[in-house]
């Protein structure tokens, strides 16, 4: 009976504590990250930059230079701060730096967005 008590009360613990996950994962949905990644997915740049940022997107491969990777701080042309991420994805990189072309069509609140996602990945 001792055991059937622990075992029920284990369960409980597991369900309360999902539930409390459950909640944070909603609001986790809204933070600027979350809106970040949906626009870097939306604008297309994990098409060369992959879903984590890794340089690994499906035409990566046929890039060259390849798309840089988020995490390696020493592979951005301009800096890893959210000042020189946004320049970069408005005005692009040139052939000397990298290729990457501009996305001056995202509007500037949208590129700190997704230049708070890329910082996100950053510390991965």
């Amino acid at each position: 009976m001792r055991l059937i008590r622990l075992i029920a009360g284990l369960l409980l613990l597991g369900l309360s504590a999902g539930c409390g996950n459950d909640n944070q994962g909603e609001t986790d949905q809204d933070s600027p990250v979350a809106q970040g990644r949906k626009l870097f997915m939306a604008n297309g740049c994990n098409v060369c930059h992959g879903p984590e940022g890794q340089g690994d997107g499906p035409v990566a491969r046929s890039l060259n230079p390849k798309p840089r990777d988020f995490a390696e701080l020493s592979a951005y042309k301009r800096g890893p701060g959210l000042e020189q991420l946004e320049e970069t994805i408005e005005k692009g990189l040139t052939t000397g730096q990298g290729i990457m072309p501009a996305f001056p069509n995202i509007a500037p609140e949208d590129r700190h967005r997704v230049a708070l996602f890329i910082q996100s990945l950053q510390s991965k």
